[in-house]
């Protein structure tokens, strides 16, 4: 293989490569934010329901019970928690939805010879696809059908 056509193949291919991770970076961001409040929530909603019963009338237990839902509402964990199940979930859901464009950069990538043309080949003609598709509303339905 030529010089030039390995350059382009593997230039096809990094290409290929960094917008698949950078579309799964946005996309795991998005997910940990929505994921990380909905943990959120759901949590601040289960400490202010047990902190509106008592088991029984004493004004110590009532106290005891509103220091630790304070400290249970003003850690940091379940943000935490959620953020990073959120991020991870919305990347590899990225991921395994652009499996087909990943394969073909991957071989462009990493292949040799005529096998890194064909994966630099079929990157472009997905992405071809992609911009007729999204763009042009190539076998797309249209919302108003």
């Amino acid at each position: 293989m030529g010089m030039m056509a390995n350059i382009v193949c593997k230039t096809a291919g990094v290409a290929g490569m960094s917008a698949l991770l950078y579309d799964a970076y946005s996309v795991g961001k998005v997910e940990s934010k929505r994921v990380s409040e909905d943990m959120e929530a759901d949590h601040y909603l289960k400490i202010h329901a047990n902190t509106r019963t008592l088991s029984n009338e004493s004004e110590v237990q009532n106290a005891i019970q509103k220091k630790v839902a304070n400290f249970r509402m003003n850690t940091p964990f379940i943000s935490a928690a959620g953020s990073i199940k959120g991020f991870t979930k919305g990347f590899f859901n990225s991921l395994g939805e652009n499996i087909i464009p990943a394969a073909f950069a991957s071989i462009a990538l990493a292949a040799k010879g005529i096998t890194a043309k064909i994966g630099a080949w079929g990157l472009a003609a997905y992405g071809l696809y992609i911009v007729a598709k999204e763009g042009f509303g190539f076998t797309k339905k249209s919302p108003m059908d």
